[in-house]
């Protein structure tokens, strides 16, 4: 997997810049690049239309603002092969149809403007655009000073799998990053095992030796059949936790301070209604480093 092209999405915000100069510079140094800002018209009460001036006249004033700030912007990254976009509309379907458009093998995105960011909150437009895009999304939160080397891969979804792993392999060459995959039983089953393991075992220390031992030997199985064939094995190290899966992932990339957070979003989500699945928003909206979140294919659909 290779970024050929970004569509960096910005507001203009501080968030949305240094997300855009992170992915340039160092995410993806040597991809093309688009710019895209969306003028999304607020909407006009209806009893103070007549002391609002003319729809047409903020649309004009706002695309004036952008060209400028825009020009700015591809300044200060140095870069003179930048293409920029300027569209109006509601920014999810604009980053969609642009991304296609543009033949983006990736978006990229900052989280909510300039607002201070609670934990668990992302931003309507921003979720919208990580759950509707054709492509797979990067959400640069506190983007690191250096390339990830820490990378976290939760792992649920079996069919997202092998295009998680396309890309996990391809970023950890690239950066010569460590790669953690982790996947996460639920309570269910993590309590089934644990009720065998009691049942067999003459003591509690012995059973939860048992129960430690069944994670490890999980994670080691686990973990040669999931690396590539071709991918440098040594890169990788496999563990097998249990819980609500998207809060254990979040602990578990606070313990290895991971750079880039990998994973994978269920089906397409071009119909508005669809949501992330359960873990992989838990894990964008609480994620205090960048995530990419990968689609099944190039459009979206299933392979």
């Amino acid at each position: 997997m290779r970024v050929d092209t970004m569509l960096v999405a910005v507001d203009f915000s501080d968030t949305a810049t240094e997300a855009a100069r992170w992915a340039i510079d160092v995410f993806a140094p040597s991809a093309r690049v688009a710019l895209l800002h969306v003028i999304d018209p607020p909407d006009r009460p209806r009893f103070a239309r007549d002391r609002l001036p003319p729809e047409g006249t903020f649309e004009d004033i706002a695309r004036e603002h952008a060209t400028a700030r825009l020009r700015e912007l591809t300044e200060t990254l140095g870069r003179t092969d930048i293409r920029t976009e300027i569209r109006t509309g509601k920014p999810y379907e604009q980053v969609a149809a642009v991304a296609t458009e543009v033949g983006a093998t990736m978006v990229v995105i900052g989280p909510h403007g300039d607002r201070p960011r609670p934990a668990k909150f992302l931003g309507t437009t921003a979720d919208r655009i990580a759950r509707t895009s054709p492509v797979p999304v990067l959400v640069v939160t506190a983007p690191p000073a250096q390339p990830p080397r820490r990378i976290l891969v939760p792992v649920q979804d079996a069919l997202l799998t092998p295009r998680l792993m396309e890309w996990t392999s391809a970023l950890a060459e690239q950066f010569d990053a460590r790669v953690t995959l982790l996947h996460v039983w639920s309570n269910a089953v993590y309590s089934h095992v644990a009720s065998m393991s009691y049942a067999r075992k003459p003591t509690e220390a012995e059973a939860k030796e048992a129960i430690t031992k069944e994670l490890r030997d999980a994670a080691t199985d686990w973990l040669e059949e999931l690396v590539p064939a071709g991918a440098a094995r040594h890169r990788f190290a496999a563990t097998v936790s249990y819980g609500r899966a998207g809060d254990v992932a979040l602990d578990q990339a606070g313990e290895i301070d991971a750079d880039l957070i990998i994973i994978g979003r269920s089906g397409s989500g071009l119909l508005m209604p669809a949501l992330l699945g359960s873990t992989t928003n838990t894990v964008l909206h609480g994620a205090r480093c960048p995530v990419l979140v990968v689609t099944r294919d190039g459009d979206g659909s299933p392979s």
